[in-house]
């Protein structure tokens, strides 16, 4: 490929029919690999890990589920407005693998409701490794998590990233880099591409998986709440065992141990903790929560 490039879209920021506000429980999705088209890296900010450009700008996506109420096809919202906003353009030579179909508001509605993939011809397929190729046919992902990290699709000044298939990429004509002061823009049109590492490979007991826990991965059980190990010096009312199955099995580094009143997973040897269902991320004093 040739390196990208990026121009300016000349046009008013004007809504004529309001844009739906994104809801809170659909943030950025974590990242499924670590590659990324080029000039593209990931940069520390004060509000967090964000993706940025070669000149260190960040990117911000434009989240297309919040303009389902202004037209069958978003991705061309930006033709008549967007004027302090540049896209951040694929090679010129890329072709598409991603595109909404012809009734995309109506198909939207289905999909969130029926949890089912949306696009004619579509494939919902599990990521593949860096940036998008050819081989990814064209197609619309109801679930991000499903979607390749970046995909091309055909904006209106020419192929154009895409982030998990709902996020076109832009930067903020003017900005100083690494600002984040428009993340949530405009009724949370805009959201900076905020960087969530991809979810690690867990060996554990079906109970056990992986949550964010102040920007990193740690181990959790099902219901959320992190786990920990260390040892209980004073009151120990915070420090819940993990409780073990009388027929649970070990699995790896985790054993049950079965020498108190109840069963409790022990992991490499040291008892583990589970923290209050209340407050899940409230981790005890002199606690080492458990990473992956």
């Amino acid at each position: 490929m040739t390196s990208r490039t990026l121009i300016g879209v000349a046009a008013a920021l004007l809504l004529p029919v309001a844009a739906q506000a994104q809801p809170a429980d659909q943030p950025i999705p974590a990242a499924n690999t670590a590659q990324y088209p080029p000039g593209i890296t990931v940069r520390q900010t004060p509000a967090g890990p964000v993706y940025v450009d070669s000149r260190g700008l960040t990117l911000y996506g434009l989240d297309m589920r919040t303009l389902t109420r202004w037209g069958a096809d978003p991705a061309v919202y930006c033709k008549t407005r967007c004027n302090d906003w540049e896209p951040v353009l694929a090679p010129a030579d890329t072709a598409p693998n991603i595109a909404f179909p012809a009734g995309f508001n109506r198909q939207l509605r289905m999909a969130i409701e029926n949890g089912i993939q949306l696009g004619q011809g579509a494939q919902q397929r599990r990521p593949g490794q860096g940036a998008p190729q050819a081989s990814v046919r064209p197609g619309f992902f109801a679930d991000p998590q499903l979607a390749p990290d970046w995909t091309v699709i055909a904006g209106p000044a020419g192929p154009q990233w895409t982030y998990k298939g709902w996020h076109m990429v832009y930067i903020r004509k003017g900005d100083a880099p690494g600002s984040t002061a428009l993340d949530g823009a405009d009724d949370y049109s805009w959201n900076t591409l905020k960087f969530v590492p991809p979810k690690p490979k867990t060996v554990a007991p079906p109970m056990v998986t992986s949550t964010l826990h102040r920007g990193a991965w740690v181990l959790a059980d099902t219901k959320g709440r992190v786990l920990f190990t260390g040892t209980c010096a004073a009151a120990c009312a915070e420090w819940q065992p993990l409780p073990g199955g009388l027929a649970s099995r070990g699995v790896g580094a985790w054993t049950v141990a079965r020498n108190g009143e109840t069963p409790q997973w022990h992991r490499n040897g040291l008892p583990v903790y589970v923290t209050a269902p209340d407050d899940p991320g409230a981790v005890p004093a002199g606690a080492t929560v458990l990473l992956p």
